[in-house]
Formats: C-alpha cells, structure tokens, sequence
C-alpha cells in the first residue's frame, strides 16, 4: 500500500506532482524530487525520434528472429534453410499488407500463421509463390476485412487457383473457421459507389432476411451483398448501372442478375420485407405508415 505524504512544514496533505517535483498544494514546499524516467534527448518530430533514441525496435512476428536480434542463431534453433525462406516469406507478406492497405495487426497474424503451418508441416515446397498471399488472405478473413482473392493475385502475379489451393490447405490443416460477415462486404461496395447510409442500411436488412432463409448457405456472402445493395437501391429509387456494381464486387453482371432474381423470389415470402417496401412507398407519397399488428 502506498504511503500517504505529508508536507513537512505546514503538515498538508494536499501534495501534487509539477514539473518533476512533489509540492505541497497548500504552502508551495518542495517535498521530494521525482526521478525522470523518459529520454535525456529531445524530439520535435518523427525523423528525430527515429535518429535520436538508442533502443531496439519493439518485438514483431514479422521478423523472422521476432527482433530479438542480438540472440545467436544457435539459441533460436532455426535451421539456415528455413530463416531464408521465412524472411522471403515475411517480406512479402508485408509488401501485399502494404499495397492493400491492410492493418499491420492482419499481417502479423499472417506471420503467425506460417509459424504454426511450419511447426505442423504444412508448408510445402511448390507453394513458395502463393503462401503469403494465401496467409494474407486466410487473415484477413479471420478479422472480418473485405479483400478477396482477385486482389491478391494481381498484386501478387500468382494466379487465382494456385492461391485458392494453399488457402484451403491452410484452412483445414490449422482448424480455423473464418467468419463469414457480409456486412462488411456492403459497407465497401456502398462506400465505393458513394451510396447514401439509407442504402447500406436497407441492404443490410435484406442480407439478414436471406441469412434467415438460408439463401447465403453454398453461396458467396459478396455476391449476395452485391445484389442486397441492387435491390435496395432500386427499392429507394436510386440509380445505379449493374455493371458498374457487377464490377465494384469482383463478379459478372450475369451472376449479379442471378442472385438478384433468386433473392427477389426468396424475399417475395416474407412479410418484414413487404412491411418495409409498403412503408417506403407511403414516405414517398409523404404518408405515415403504421405496421399491421
């Protein structure tokens, strides 16, 4: 338990830290001197704090040593082979991170991510080219970020299914189950289309209506979300071209019509929808709307 201070001349006990130094509130004593923890040096900005302070850089998994790196190689127990291609590896990682423009928290667990695959042996030779955008793509599934697979092979120049194949592996081999969000897929689409809040909101409704039909069950969860945001933009009178959306999303305009129809047909059953579509048309005719009990 921390001992309380008393001022030793007027006996105070209002005592308040300034400047380095304890002082008494009430008579302005300096009772004790406070030891500086912080740097000797000063820095008015960026670069001179990076020129000026002496200690390491903080530990990452990025690093192939984990920046530990005064520790011989001996104590790290990693065989000569194996850094090399684990620093090939990380570096690419961090290049597609960076051209994506992904959170360096999604790359670090791709790191991770390698470490464990390694330990279990499931890195192989041939896959040398896909495994970082593999391990990039499998994180940021993990964390919910919208990226998908055509993103990562044209940065990267490996094609789709040779980076589709170490992903499955990856995926079944660690035992992770990447959640499947397609809100996130929306809030993408609308906010590249510069689509309005009451868009993206109708859309989200119309995504949670097919999840409760099943309609996302052997389906993509982005094409799905590609037609939600068709449907309430036609919903709300909002223009937009299919192929432009088509485009946005990664996918043809033929597959977009098609999960638009399927999830018109699927929806045309539920009575939340028919509530909200009567419900917009009295806003448009300036009519109030009550839901039938």
């Amino acid at each position: 338990m921390k001992e309380k201070l008393f001022c030793p001349i007027c006996g105070g006990q209002r005592i308040i830290e300034d400047g380095g130094e304890l002082i008494c509130g009430e008579c302005g004593c300096v009772i004790e001197q406070l030891l500086d923890r912080g740097p000797e040096w000063k820095a008015y900005g960026y670069g001179d704090k990076l020129r000026r302070e002496r200690a390491g850089a903080p530990l990452t998994p990025l690093l192939h040593d984990m920046g530990f790196s005064t520790i011989g190689e001996g104590k790290l127990r990693i065989k000569p082979g194996s850094e090399r291609r684990m620093i090939e590896v990380f570096s690419e990682i961090y290049k597609l991170a960076s051209s994506l423009n992904l959170p360096e928290y999604v790359a670090e667990r791709a790191a991770l991510l390698y470490r464990r695959a390694e330990r279990m042996g499931l890195i192989r030779g041939k896959d040398r080219l896909a495994l970082p955008a593999a391990l990039l793509l499998l994180s940021s599934r993990i964390f919910g970020i919208p990226r998908f697979l055509r993103e990562f092979s044209r940065l990267s120049g490996i094609r789709e299914g040779a980076i589709m194949k170490c992903y499955l592996r990856l995926l079944l081999g660690l035992g992770i189950k990447a959640p499947r969000n397609g809100d996130a897929y929306i809030s993408r689409f609308s906010r590249a289309l510069g689509l309005s809040g009451e868009v993206e909101k109708a859309a989200n409704l119309l995504l949670a209506m097919a999840k409760k039909h099943g309609l996302t069950q052997g389906r993509s969860l982005r094409c799905i979300a590609a037609a939600a945001i068709y449907i309430a933009c036609k919903a709300l009178r909002v223009r937009i071209d299919q192929r432009t959306l088509s485009r946005t999303a990664y996918m043809s305009p033929v597959t977009l019509r098609k999960r638009y129809k399927e999830l018109l047909r699927v929806l045309s059953l539920d009575k939340d929808l028919g509530a909200w579509n009567a419900s917009k048309a009295h806003e448009a005719r300036g009519e109030g709307y009550q839901a039938p009990a």
